[in-house]
Protein backbone atom coordinates (compact mmCIF):
# COMPACT_ATOMS: atom_id res chain seq x y z
CA UNK A 1 0.00 0.00 0.00
CA UNK A 2 1.55 3.32 -1.05
CA UNK A 3 1.07 6.69 0.64
CA UNK A 4 1.07 9.33 -2.11
CA UNK A 5 1.83 12.91 -1.05
CA UNK A 6 1.39 15.63 -3.69
CA UNK A 7 2.34 19.27 -3.26
CA UNK A 8 3.54 22.30 -5.16
CA UNK A 9 6.80 24.01 -4.33
CA UNK A 10 5.19 26.47 -1.92
CA UNK A 11 3.90 23.69 0.28
CA UNK A 12 6.97 21.46 0.52
CA UNK A 13 7.66 22.77 3.99
CA UNK A 14 4.16 21.92 5.22
CA UNK A 15 4.30 18.48 3.69
CA UNK A 16 7.67 17.91 5.30
CA UNK A 17 6.23 18.77 8.71
CA UNK A 18 3.31 16.39 8.33
CA UNK A 19 4.95 13.55 6.41
CA UNK A 20 6.29 11.46 9.31
CA UNK A 21 3.47 11.94 11.84
CA UNK A 22 0.83 11.20 9.20
CA UNK A 23 2.69 8.12 8.01
CA UNK A 24 2.95 6.85 11.59
CA UNK A 25 -0.75 7.56 12.10
CA UNK A 26 -1.58 5.57 8.93
CA UNK A 27 0.45 2.61 10.14
CA UNK A 28 -1.14 2.74 13.59
CA UNK A 29 -4.70 2.86 12.22
CA UNK A 30 -3.95 0.05 9.79
CA UNK A 31 -2.43 -2.13 12.51
CA UNK A 32 -5.46 -1.62 14.78
CA UNK A 33 -7.87 -2.42 11.94
CA UNK A 34 -5.89 -5.54 11.03
CA UNK A 35 -5.69 -6.72 14.65
CA UNK A 36 -9.25 -8.08 14.48
CA UNK A 37 -8.64 -9.79 11.14
CA UNK A 38 -9.23 -13.53 10.84
CA UNK A 39 -6.38 -13.94 8.34
CA UNK A 40 -3.78 -14.89 11.01
CA UNK A 41 -6.33 -17.24 12.62
CA UNK A 42 -7.58 -19.13 9.55
CA UNK A 43 -4.74 -18.79 7.03
CA UNK A 44 -1.07 -19.71 6.94
CA UNK A 45 0.74 -16.44 6.20
CA UNK A 46 3.87 -17.05 4.14
CA UNK A 47 6.46 -14.82 2.54
CA UNK A 48 7.17 -15.05 -1.19
CA UNK A 49 8.36 -12.79 -3.98
CA UNK A 50 8.01 -15.49 -6.65
CA UNK A 51 6.01 -14.47 -9.74
CA UNK A 52 3.72 -17.50 -9.26
CA UNK A 53 3.05 -20.04 -6.55
CA UNK A 54 1.44 -23.49 -6.51
CA UNK A 55 0.16 -26.09 -4.08
CA UNK A 56 -0.45 -29.72 -5.02
CA UNK A 57 -2.00 -32.91 -3.77
CA UNK A 58 0.60 -35.54 -2.89
CA UNK A 59 -0.47 -38.88 -4.29
CA UNK A 60 1.06 -42.24 -3.56
CA UNK A 61 1.92 -43.46 -0.10
CA UNK A 62 4.87 -44.26 2.11
CA UNK A 63 4.05 -47.51 3.87
CA UNK A 64 5.71 -48.59 7.08
CA UNK A 65 6.51 -52.28 7.26
CA UNK A 66 8.33 -54.64 9.56
CA UNK A 67 12.10 -54.22 9.32
CA UNK A 68 13.64 -57.22 7.56
CA UNK A 69 17.14 -55.94 6.97
CA UNK A 70 16.46 -53.83 3.90
CA UNK A 71 14.87 -50.52 3.01
CA UNK A 72 11.77 -50.21 0.84
CA UNK A 73 10.70 -46.96 -0.75
CA UNK A 74 7.30 -45.62 -1.73
CA UNK A 75 6.70 -43.19 -4.57
CA UNK A 76 5.06 -39.84 -3.89
CA UNK A 77 4.29 -37.39 -6.69
CA UNK A 78 2.25 -34.27 -7.33
CA UNK A 79 -1.43 -34.77 -8.05
CA UNK A 80 -3.84 -31.97 -8.93
CA UNK A 81 -2.07 -28.61 -8.61
CA UNK A 82 -3.42 -25.11 -8.06
CA UNK A 83 -1.22 -22.39 -9.58
CA UNK A 84 -1.85 -18.72 -8.91
CA UNK A 85 -0.26 -15.34 -9.49
CA UNK A 86 -0.24 -13.04 -6.45
CA UNK A 87 -2.38 -9.94 -6.93
CA UNK A 88 -0.91 -6.58 -5.92
CA UNK A 89 -3.41 -3.92 -4.84
CA UNK A 90 -2.68 -0.19 -4.84
CA UNK A 91 -4.34 2.99 -3.68
CA UNK A 92 -3.29 6.63 -3.51
CA UNK A 93 -4.20 9.73 -1.51
CA UNK A 94 -3.65 13.29 -2.70
CA UNK A 95 -4.02 16.60 -0.86
CA UNK A 96 -5.61 19.71 -2.31
CA UNK A 97 -4.11 23.19 -1.95
CA UNK A 98 -6.83 24.40 0.39
CA UNK A 99 -6.27 21.65 2.91
CA UNK A 100 -2.51 22.13 2.95
CA UNK A 101 -2.52 25.92 2.91
CA UNK A 102 -4.85 26.05 5.90
CA UNK A 103 -2.91 23.35 7.74
CA UNK A 104 -6.01 21.30 8.48
CA UNK A 105 -4.18 18.68 10.51
CA UNK A 106 -7.39 17.08 11.81
CA UNK A 107 -8.66 16.66 8.26
CA UNK A 108 -5.36 15.20 7.13
CA UNK A 109 -5.38 12.65 9.95
CA UNK A 110 -9.00 11.73 9.22
CA UNK A 111 -8.19 11.21 5.55
CA UNK A 112 -5.26 8.99 6.46
CA UNK A 113 -7.45 7.08 8.89
CA UNK A 114 -10.02 6.35 6.18
CA UNK A 115 -7.20 5.40 3.81
CA UNK A 116 -5.78 2.92 6.34
CA UNK A 117 -9.20 1.45 7.13
CA UNK A 118 -9.87 1.02 3.41
CA UNK A 119 -6.62 -0.91 2.99
CA UNK A 120 -7.40 -3.25 5.90
CA UNK A 121 -10.99 -3.77 4.76
CA UNK A 122 -9.91 -4.64 1.22
CA UNK A 123 -7.51 -7.24 2.60
CA UNK A 124 -10.17 -8.73 4.87
CA UNK A 125 -12.83 -8.71 2.15
CA UNK A 126 -10.54 -10.82 -0.04
CA UNK A 127 -10.12 -13.35 2.76
CA UNK A 128 -13.80 -13.35 3.71
CA UNK A 129 -14.90 -13.94 0.14
CA UNK A 130 -13.09 -17.27 0.07
CA UNK A 131 -15.43 -18.53 2.81
CA UNK A 132 -18.60 -16.65 1.84
CA UNK A 133 -18.42 -17.88 -1.76
CA UNK A 134 -16.85 -21.27 -1.05
CA UNK A 135 -19.52 -22.98 -3.21
CA UNK A 136 -18.84 -20.65 -6.17
CA UNK A 137 -15.95 -20.60 -8.65
CA UNK A 138 -15.22 -16.89 -8.10
CA UNK A 139 -16.21 -13.75 -6.22
CA UNK A 140 -15.72 -10.01 -6.65
CA UNK A 141 -13.89 -7.47 -4.48
CA UNK A 142 -13.81 -3.79 -5.51
CA UNK A 143 -14.81 -4.72 -9.05
CA UNK A 144 -12.04 -7.33 -9.41
CA UNK A 145 -13.12 -10.93 -10.08
CA UNK A 146 -11.10 -13.41 -8.01
CA UNK A 147 -11.12 -17.16 -8.68
CA UNK A 148 -9.57 -17.93 -5.30
CA UNK A 149 -12.38 -20.38 -4.43
CA UNK A 150 -11.58 -22.57 -7.45
CA UNK A 151 -9.51 -25.57 -6.36
CA UNK A 152 -6.99 -27.75 -8.16
CA UNK A 153 -9.66 -30.26 -9.22
CA UNK A 154 -11.60 -27.53 -11.05
CA UNK A 155 -14.39 -27.44 -8.44
CA UNK A 156 -15.23 -24.87 -5.76
CA UNK A 157 -13.93 -25.32 -2.22
CA UNK A 158 -17.35 -26.59 -1.15
CA UNK A 159 -18.94 -29.12 -3.51
CA UNK A 160 -21.17 -32.20 -3.44
CA UNK A 161 -18.77 -34.06 -5.75
CA UNK A 162 -15.17 -33.39 -4.74
CA UNK A 163 -12.60 -35.44 -6.65
CA UNK A 164 -9.01 -36.39 -5.87
CA UNK A 165 -6.14 -37.31 -8.15
CA UNK A 166 -5.68 -40.85 -6.81
CA UNK A 167 -9.13 -41.66 -5.35
CA UNK A 168 -12.01 -42.43 -7.71
CA UNK A 169 -14.90 -41.96 -5.24
CA UNK A 170 -16.34 -38.45 -5.04
CA UNK A 171 -16.82 -36.80 -1.66
CA UNK A 172 -19.28 -34.23 -0.36
CA UNK A 173 -18.30 -31.24 1.80
CA UNK A 174 -21.34 -29.06 1.13
CA UNK A 175 -24.59 -29.12 3.13
CA UNK A 176 -27.82 -27.08 3.21
CA UNK A 177 -28.48 -27.37 6.95
CA UNK A 178 -29.39 -24.72 9.48
CA UNK A 179 -27.08 -24.39 12.45
CA UNK A 180 -28.29 -26.38 15.43
CA UNK A 181 -26.73 -29.02 17.68
CA UNK A 182 -27.94 -32.00 15.66
CA UNK A 183 -26.82 -30.59 12.32
CA UNK A 184 -23.48 -29.56 13.79
CA UNK A 185 -22.90 -33.18 14.82
CA UNK A 186 -23.91 -34.38 11.33
CA UNK A 187 -21.28 -32.16 9.73
CA UNK A 188 -18.62 -33.12 12.29
CA UNK A 189 -19.20 -36.81 11.58
CA UNK A 190 -18.82 -36.18 7.84
CA UNK A 191 -15.44 -34.61 8.52
CA UNK A 192 -14.33 -37.61 10.56
CA UNK A 193 -15.19 -39.82 7.55
CA UNK A 194 -13.26 -37.75 4.98
CA UNK A 195 -10.67 -39.52 2.82
CA UNK A 196 -7.43 -38.05 1.56
CA UNK A 197 -6.28 -37.91 -2.08
CA UNK A 198 -5.25 -41.57 -1.88
CA UNK A 199 -8.51 -42.84 -0.40
CA UNK A 200 -7.10 -43.26 3.11
CA UNK A 201 -8.71 -41.81 6.22
CA UNK A 202 -7.72 -38.15 6.22
CA UNK A 203 -7.68 -37.81 9.99
CA UNK A 204 -9.73 -34.61 9.99
CA UNK A 205 -10.58 -33.24 13.43
CA UNK A 206 -13.42 -30.67 13.42
CA UNK A 207 -12.14 -28.14 15.94
CA UNK A 208 -13.39 -24.79 14.62
CA UNK A 209 -16.88 -23.44 13.96
CA UNK A 210 -16.94 -20.29 11.82
CA UNK A 211 -20.13 -18.23 11.79
CA UNK A 212 -21.30 -14.82 10.56
CA UNK A 213 -22.38 -12.22 13.10
CA UNK A 214 -26.03 -13.22 12.49
CA UNK A 215 -25.33 -16.66 14.00
CA UNK A 216 -23.14 -15.45 16.86
CA UNK A 217 -25.76 -16.00 19.58
CA UNK A 218 -26.78 -19.42 18.33
CA UNK A 219 -23.18 -20.63 17.95
CA UNK A 220 -22.22 -19.51 21.44
CA UNK A 221 -25.33 -21.14 22.89
CA UNK A 222 -24.45 -24.46 21.24
CA UNK A 223 -20.72 -24.47 21.90
CA UNK A 224 -19.92 -21.90 24.55
CA UNK A 225 -21.75 -23.29 27.58
CA UNK A 226 -21.08 -26.19 29.93
CA UNK A 227 -24.69 -27.39 29.65
CA UNK A 228 -26.71 -28.24 26.55
CA UNK A 229 -28.88 -25.36 25.37
CA UNK A 230 -31.79 -27.52 24.17
CA UNK A 231 -32.59 -29.42 27.39
CA UNK A 232 -34.34 -28.22 30.53
CA UNK A 233 -31.83 -29.80 32.90
CA UNK A 234 -28.81 -28.65 30.87
CA UNK A 235 -27.16 -32.01 30.33
CA UNK A 236 -23.42 -31.84 29.80
CA UNK A 237 -22.43 -30.15 26.54
CA UNK A 238 -19.92 -32.32 24.66
CA UNK A 239 -18.85 -29.36 22.48
CA UNK A 240 -17.72 -27.25 25.42
CA UNK A 241 -13.94 -26.95 25.09
CA UNK A 242 -13.83 -29.09 21.93
CA UNK A 243 -14.79 -26.48 19.34
CA UNK A 244 -13.46 -22.97 18.89
CA UNK A 245 -16.10 -20.46 17.74
CA UNK A 246 -14.92 -17.83 15.26
CA UNK A 247 -17.39 -14.98 14.66
CA UNK A 248 -16.34 -13.21 11.48
CA UNK A 249 -17.93 -10.04 10.15
CA UNK A 250 -16.54 -10.74 6.67
CA UNK A 251 -18.25 -14.16 6.52
CA UNK A 252 -21.67 -13.12 5.24
CA UNK A 253 -24.86 -14.39 3.68
CA UNK A 254 -24.57 -14.47 -0.11
CA UNK A 255 -26.55 -11.84 -1.98
CA UNK A 256 -29.93 -13.17 -3.12
CA UNK A 257 -29.87 -16.16 -0.76
CA UNK A 258 -31.90 -16.53 2.42
CA UNK A 259 -29.86 -19.00 4.48
CA UNK A 260 -27.04 -18.02 6.82
CA UNK A 261 -23.68 -19.66 6.18
CA UNK A 262 -21.61 -21.57 8.71
CA UNK A 263 -18.49 -23.66 8.40
CA UNK A 264 -16.78 -26.42 10.38
CA UNK A 265 -13.09 -26.97 9.75
CA UNK A 266 -9.94 -28.67 10.96
CA UNK A 267 -7.85 -25.57 11.61
CA UNK A 268 -4.48 -27.32 11.27
CA UNK A 269 -5.40 -29.12 8.05
CA UNK A 270 -6.92 -25.94 6.61
CA UNK A 271 -3.70 -23.99 7.11
CA UNK A 272 -1.86 -26.56 4.99
CA UNK A 273 -3.93 -25.39 2.02
CA UNK A 274 -5.12 -21.87 2.91
CA UNK A 275 -2.00 -19.86 2.12
CA UNK A 276 -1.91 -16.09 2.41
CA UNK A 277 1.04 -14.75 0.39
CA UNK A 278 2.73 -11.57 1.61
CA UNK A 279 4.87 -10.03 -1.11
CA UNK A 280 6.73 -7.79 1.34
CA UNK A 281 7.83 -8.61 4.88
CA UNK A 282 5.24 -6.28 6.38
CA UNK A 283 2.71 -7.06 3.68
CA UNK A 284 2.54 -3.39 2.77
CA UNK A 285 4.77 -0.68 1.30
CA UNK A 286 4.73 2.56 3.29
CA UNK A 287 7.73 4.22 1.68
CA UNK A 288 6.67 5.40 -1.77
CA UNK A 289 6.15 9.18 -1.84
CA UNK A 290 5.24 11.25 -4.91
CA UNK A 291 6.13 14.93 -5.13
CA UNK A 292 4.82 17.41 -7.71
CA UNK A 293 6.28 20.88 -8.10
Amino acid sequence: MSVMIQSSGNFNKLVGLYENPLLEYWQDKYAKAYKNSMIPVLFDEVQSDNPTEAISELVGAIEFKEWKGEFTYGAVKDGNAKVWTPLVWQGGLQYDRFTLSNAKLVNLKNEHGMFALGAARCRNACAGGIFTYADQTSFTVNGVTLNWTLTANGLPLASNSQTSANYSTTQDNLETLELDEENLETVCQKMFDCKDENGNTAGMIPDTLIVPTALRKKALEIVGSTGKSDTADNNINIYDGNLQVVVWDQFRKQSGKSGQLWCVMDSQAAKESLKWINRLESGDDYELISWKT
